[in-house]
């Protein structure tokens, strides 16, 4: 358990060093700034199963899968971010399609980080906006 909390240490480490605050962390993973700070200190880690984990995977450029592989020490710490690099790339590519995709895809991005219930709050307000525009 102790390389576990370890690892979840390094990789909160270099999201810090990547210019990421505490506070900007705990906003985009939806936990309190304290949440962040215990599992800096690995007094706590995030339940695999959670939705903390979940966002802390999207956010880090994994996935559920590839950061519980990663925290049990199967891959280090360069070869998961590597999903990260790669999606990283694919924006350069974004930035030269027209504003209005690149605006689609920077929502969508942002709505995957949802929960299946907030997203489909998403959807009715939009459904909302959309009848009142008729």
């Amino acid at each position: 358990m102790q390389e576990y909390q370890n690892r979840l240490t390094q990789l909160i480490e270099q999201l810090l060093q990547e210019g990421w605050t505490q506070t900007a962390l705990a906003e985009a993973i939806g936990v309190d700034i304290s949440t962040i700070y215990r599992w800096l200190k690995s007094k706590t880690i995030p339940e695999a199963d959670s939705k903390n984990f979940r966002q802390l995977a999207k956010l880090s450029g994994g996935n559920n899968r590839s950061l519980q592989v990663y925290l049990k020490g199967e891959i280090s710490l360069s070869a998961y971010r590597q999903g990260l690099e790669k999606r990283q790339s694919e924006e350069v590519k974004d930035r030269k399609s027209p504003a209005s995709e690149r605006i689609k895809k920077e929502v969508l991005a942002k709505i995957y980080l949802l929960d299946p219930l907030d997203i489909a709050e998403v959807i009715s307000s939009s459904v909302a906006f959309l009848a009142r525009q008729e």
